[in-house]
C-alpha cells in the first residue's frame, strides 16, 4: 500500500472529480422528469454548490501530484496523442460548462428549456470526462492498468456516487416529495444500481486479470493480496452508499440519508482507487 498512498493526490482527484461530475446526471434526470416550483429551483441551484465544490477540490488535489504547478500548462501539449492530455482537456471543458450552467442558474437567467438543455450537456460531458479519466491509465508499460475495465470502473463510480450527491442536493433543497415520486425515483435508483454494478464488476475483472500477471520481480497475486482488505472495505462502502441513496429516495430525512450516502460513496471509491494504485505492475523485463 506504500505505492498507493504515494499516489494520494491522484486518488483524490480520480475519486472526487468524477463523482462530482456524476451528480449533474442526477440533476439532469430530475429536471427532465419533474416540474419544480420557482422557489425550489432557487434552493436547488444554491445547493448545487456541493457537487461544484467536490469537482473543484478534486482538481486542486491533482495539482499536488505535480512537481511544480507550472507543469500543468505542459500537460495539454499532447492533446490528441496523450490520454492524460485528453483527460485534462475534457475535464476543463466539463468545468467550464459546469460553471456556466451554475452561474447562469444562480443568476436566474435560464428558462425551463435552456436549463434542461444545458444541464443535459453538462451531465453528458461529465460522464465522458469520467471515462477519459479511466482512459488516462491505459498504457502498455503498466500491464495491470492497461484494460478497458479501468474506464468502465470510472463510469460506474461516477454514476453510483453521482446519484448520492445529486440526491443530497435535492434533499438539502427540501425536495423530498419530488424525490419520492416516479419517474424521478425510478430513474435515479436504476442509475445508482447500474453504476455500482458496472464499477464493481469492472474492478473485479481487473483484479482477476492482475492476479494472473507476473514479472521476474513481482507476482500480481501478491499485489492483490496486499490490497484485498482495502478492496473489501471500498466495495462494502460503495454498496452501502447505494442502499442509503435508495433509502433517501423515499423522501423522508432525504438530506441526512443522502449525506451519509455521499460520504460512503466518496470513502468507498477512494478505497478502490487506492487499491487500484496498489496493484501497479509495470512491464519491467517481461510480463508472463
Amino acid at each position: 500500500m506504500e505505492t498507493a498512498f504515494a499516489e494520494m493526490p491522484l486518488a483524490l482527484f480520480s475519486t472526487l472529480a468524477p463523482l462530482g461530475a456524476g451528480a449533474f446526471t442526477a440533476l439532469a434526470v430530475a429536471f427532465l422528469t419533474t416540474s419544480f416550483e420557482a422557489d425550489s429551483l432557487k434552493k436547488i441551484d444554491r445547493m448545487t454548490a456541493l457537487p461544484v465544490a467536490v469537482v473543484i477540490i478534486g482538481f486542486i488535489a491533482a495539482f499536488f501530484h505535480l512537481a511544480s504547478p507550472l507543469n500543468a500548462f505542459g500537460v495539454l501539449a499532447g492533446v490528441g496523442t496523450s490520454p492524460l492530455s485528453n483527460e485534462i482537456l475534457v475535464g476543463c471543458v466539463f468545468c467550464v460548462l459546469m460553471l456556466v450552467y451554475w452561474v447562469a442558474a444562480l443568476a436566474g437567467k435560464l428558462s425551463a428549456g435552456a436549463r434542461k438543455g444545458l444541464v443535459v450537456a453538462v451531465a453528458l460531458v461529465g460522464l465522458v470526462f469520467a471515462v477519459f479519466t479511466g482512459m488516462a491509465y491505459l498504457m502498455d508499460t503498466i500491464a495491470s492498468w492497461n484494460t478497458p475495465a479501468v474506464p468502465a470502473q470510472m463510469l460506474g463510480y461516477s454514476l453510483a456516487g453521482g446519484m448520492a450527491l445529486g440526491v443530497l442536493v435535492l434533499g438539502a433543497a427540501g425536495c423530498g416529495a419530488e424525490l419520492a415520486a416516479s419517474p424521478l425515483k425510478t430513474a435515479v435508483a436504476a442509475l445508482a444500481l447500474a453504476g455500482a454494478v458496472i464499477g464493481l464488476a469492472a474492478f473485479a475483472l481487473q483484479v482477476s486479470a492482475v492476479g494472473a500477471l507476473s514479472t521476474p520481480l513481482y507476482a500480481g497475486s501478491d499485489l492483490v493480496a496486499d490490497v484485498m482488505g482495502v478492496i473489501v472495505a471500498g466495495a462494502v462502502a460503495l454498496v452501502l452508499a447505494v442502499v442509503c441513496t435508495l433509502l433517501a429516495l423515499r423522501g423522508k430525512s432525504a438530506a441526512a440519508t443522502a449525506g451519509v450516502a455521499a460520504v460512503l460513496a466518496i470513502a468507498g471509491v477512494l478505497c478502490l482507487r487506492l487499491a487500484f494504485y496498489g496493484m501497479q505492475l509495470s512491464v519491467g523485463l517481461s510480463v508472463l
